[in-house]
């Protein structure tokens, strides 16, 4: 599903960009688009140095501590192929950029200039839909941190109330009280 939904976004963006965006009105828009570019690409090189939480790894059930570490291998990988779709735009772009307006207008056909656009479209379009999946992904796995901390908070606190009310049991047997005999009890007397 996620598939379809980033080629139908790639698909939309390279059709709107090719359609309705000429070439040489989107050069000189192409420098701030490649600093957003370059700033989400550092977030995600900020996110790639994160590495793996950092959590008493001790406390969690050994399933639940495996599917945790191969969701976030998994997302590293995908931040890796997410970087290089980037740089591959950013290279697209500022090589796009150095031809120039005039470059561009003299020497490319109409067509041309909306194959150009198209193929922008689809870059951003993609480097956009990848970037929402990180975003998805990295809430994902806090959720599910999230259960297993306080999965973990849960089974703390549950053989802490354990030990203590062992500890008053063994109190009260060693404090030497003794049964005391005790008659049943009385009827009372019908009126």
């Amino acid at each position: 599903m996620l598939l379809l939904c980033t080629i139908l976004a790639v698909l939309a963006g390279a059709a709107f960009f090719g359609y309705a965006v000429d070439l040489l009105h989107l050069l000189p828009a192409l420098q701030p688009i490649v600093v957003g570019l370059s700033i989400m690409a550092a977030a995600v090189f900020v996110r790639l140095n994160r590495g793996m939480p950092t959590l008493d790894w001790k406390t969690l059930e050994p399933r639940q501590r495996s599917n945790l570490t191969a969701a976030i291998v998994s997302l590293t990988a995908e931040y890796g192929a997410i970087l290089a779709m980037m740089g591959i735009t950013l290279v697209a772009l500022v090589t796009i950029t150095t031809l120039g307006v005039d470059y561009v207008k003299l020497n490319w056909s109409k067509e041309m200039r909306s194959y150009a656009s198209s193929f922008i479209g689809a870059l951003l379009s993609l480097c956009a839909s990848r970037m929402a999946y990180v975003i998805w992904r990295d809430y994902d796995i806090v959720r599910l941190q999230k259960i297993l901390i306080d999965k973990a908070g849960e089974k703390e606190s549950t053989e802490n109330q354990q030990k203590a009310s062992s500890e008053k049991v063994v109190a009260m047997k060693s404090a030497g009280l003794r049964r005391i005999s005790q008659e049943p009890p009385k009827s009372w007397p019908e009126s």
